[in-house]
């Protein structure tokens, strides 16, 4: 009986963990969005300053001016780039070269069969309950249709 109230307590305690992953996520979400908006009035700025330069009889652009702006969006970028990571890692992600969003564990992009670390494979047992096309021909881990390489170990996937 007490190993079932154990499972219980361990359920509520994933769950809580999850709960307050997502509400820091989406806080880290919200001060990005607020750096984007801030880099985006720093351009829009720009361009007002450009244009009314070219509005004058010299045209000359005042460069030292656009700098400062240029300096603040390269700050905001980093600024928003660090949050992004830290989502990231919240959300237990990483990024592949192709740009898709994988599982931090992950060893193959499914998208561009991009290695991310090399490891030992054990053929795995196939189940004959499943269809072929849902497993990997070479590893035997399954696979979901959508994926063209293996997670596990980056074989090209040939869908039935």
């Amino acid at each position: 009986m007490s190993n079932f109230f154990n499972k219980i307590k361990q359920g509520v305690s994933d769950a809580g963990k999850k709960a307050q992953n997502t509400v820091e996520s989406t806080t880290l979400k919200f001060q990005a969005a607020a750096k984007e908006k801030e880099i985006e009035k720093n351009y829009t700025e720009i361009g007002r300053i450009v244009h009314q330069s070219l509005e004058k009889p010299d045209g000359t652009i005042p460069s030292a001016e656009i700098q400062k702006y240029r300096e603040a969006i390269f700050a905001l970028e980093e600024e928003v780039e660090e949050l992004q990571r830290k989502i990231q890692h919240l959300q237990n992600l990483k990024e592949c070269g192709c740009g898709k969003m994988l599982p931090a564990d992950a060893t193959y992009c499914p998208f561009c069969g991009q290695q991310f670390h090399t490891v030992v494979v054990q053929p795995a047992a196939v189940s004959n309950s499943i269809p072929k096309s849902a497993y990997c021909t070479k590893c035997g881990e399954p696979a979901s249709f959508s994926d063209h390489f293996c997670r596990s170990c980056g074989h090209k996937l040939q869908h039935e």
